[in-house]
């Protein structure tokens, strides 16, 4: 949004607002949030950093899972609306010295709630806060065009062809004036580009609609914008899924084609045999090859001797590597058959895919085959003693058993001293896990170390809540801040 465009949504709400109260503000995302007065509800959503503003029906709002924000303006009256020439801010002042500051500067846009011009929250909450609350008007006074960098190219080509950086300061202000008073009396259009829809001041090749109302126009434009940029990154994230999956079966394609190919042109295992057999007479003692001629005297075949072996020997070993070739042979054709109609079988469903343009079947389509994937867990298993026993299968697997599936309850183990496998005892109800027990999982955590072919190893164990990753280790380390040692034989598992 440009500063004309924000000062005439401003000039709008002060005329709805004034005098009205907030009934509630709340978020139900991390990026949007709901301001509901009297008469209007507004939803200001910071989409990919940029603010949009919608204005919902008060009956379709989203009732569950609110997260209320800015809680001491409920009930509080509007004042007035303040906006700001030439600048990307306007506030909403209330009664009892609060105030919503909308900063709407491009992908850095946020509401900051100040009360008594102090700051008190920001949303959205990661943006950088702007602490102080500062009501000066931007300067436009003494700045060359090129320094107002709140213009658009059409509005500064506009002011260059009427010399504006060889005016007065006095006539510079009074060309900015008319510029605005003829920008924001403009209707508004919202298009539809081919790559997605825009707000503009002209009607483009394919205008939705056109609008005088602001509120009304961004409501549009938001909903449009939105929802066409969800789906086409939707859509554009599965089909990148499929597409690599595509590749995947080509890689494979590649292999099996180059793998049968090796197989029809390499000399049979029964002709070598056959050879060894019939040329016997030229095969000199202990040689570790030899060099005959194929029967049908094309080409020379060279084939490999154990030269402990005799000739005839050799000839029987390849007699037996024979029986298995065709089978071979026939297995590779299987195999590629399979390969060349799965990757047909890809092809039409990334065909059917790009054809679908409903975001709803898109999200039931990905979904359906995220479910279908067989979810990979960082640990294996076991029970001991009725506890459920945690072992991690690598270093990073380590990493994330820990990070992602433990509770600070948990006893965690290890092998002292030695790499290996973090071992964990669930204990959501925090029970006291008998000692028997203990001792049993710890030889598991010894086999499933280095120290697995010792006949006695030490490990480590302590609640999980003493754990710690140090940022920046390597996949696998931790810091423990209290520990105990016990001795036990390895043991891959227990009774």
């Amino acid at each position: 949004m440009n500063a004309f465009l924000i000062e005439r949504l401003a000039i709008q709400l002060r005329e709805e607002l004034i005098g009205k109260a907030v009934q509630e503000a709340f978020t139900t995302s991390q990026f949007d949030v709901t301001l509901v007065f009297d008469s209007l509800v507004i939803k200001v959503s910071f989409y990919q950093g940029q603010a949009y503003f919608q204005t919902p029906d008060p009956d379709k709002l989203q009732k569950k899972n609110r997260l209320s924000v800015y809680k001491s303006i409920n009930g509080a009256k509007v004042l007035e609306v303040k906006t700001y020439s030439y600048d990307r801010r306007f506030d909403i002042v209330f009664d009892y010295g609060e105030i919503l500051s909308f900063y709407l500067y491009g992908k850095f846009g946020q509401i900051t709630h100040y009360q008594l011009g102090i700051w008190q929250e920001t949303f959205p909450a990661k943006s950088s806060k702007v602490l102080s609350y500062e009501t000066q008007q931007y300067e436009v006074r003494g700045k060359s065009l090129e320094e107002l960098r709140f213009l658009t190219m059409e509005d500064k080509e506009s002011l260059q062809q009427k010399n504006f950086d060889s005016q007065s300061d006095e006539d510079r202000a009074g060309l900015l004036e008319n510029l605005k008073r003829e920008v924001m009396s403009r209707s508004l259009y919202v298009n539809k580009g081919p790559r997605k829809y825009t707000l503009d001041y002209v009607a483009g090749d394919e205008p939705i609609a056109s609008f005088d109302n602001v509120i009304d126009a961004l409501d549009n434009y938001a909903r449009l914008y939105i929802s066409h940029q969800v789906f086409n990154q939707t859509k554009n994230a599965h089909l990148g899924q499929l597409r690599k999956e595509l590749s995947n079966i080509a890689k494979k394609l590649k292999s099996a084609e180059k793998r049968l190919s090796e197989l029809n042109k390499a000399s049979s295992y029964k002709e070598k045999a056959d050879l060894l057999m019939a040329n016997m007479w030229q095969i000199e003692k202990r040689a570790k090859q030899v060099v005959l001629t194929s029967f049908d005297g094309e080409k020379e075949v060279t084939i490999k001797l154990q030269e402990i072996l005799t000739p005839q020997a050799n000839a029987e070993r390849y007699y037996k590597k024979g029986k298995n070739e065709s089978k071979q042979r026939d297995f590779a054709k299987k195999h590629l058959a399979e390969i060349e109609a799965n990757y047909l079988a890809k092809e039409e469903e990334i065909a059917a895919f790009e054809q679908v343009d409903n975001l709803k079947q898109i999200r039931k389509t990905a979904d359906k085959k995220t479910a279908l994937k067989e979810v990979r867990l960082p640990y294996k298993a076991m029970v001991i003693d009725g506890f459920e026993i945690r072992i991690g299968k690598g270093a990073k697997d380590n990493d994330e058993l820990l990070r992602y599936h433990t509770t600070k309850t948990d006893t965690w183990l290890h092998a002292k001293d030695v790499s290996g496998s973090h071992v964990i005892i669930r204990n959501p109800g925090n029970t006291k896990i008998p000692p028997s027990t203990l001792e049993k999982v710890a030889s598991v955590a010894a086999f499933y170390s280095k120290a697995k072919s010792e006949s006695l190893a030490a490990v480590i164990y302590t609640d999980r809540k003493y754990i710690r990753k140090p940022k920046g280790a390597t996949p696998g380390l931790v810091k423990v801040d209290k520990e105990e040692v016990i001795l036990v034989e390895p043991k891959q598992s227990v009774n």
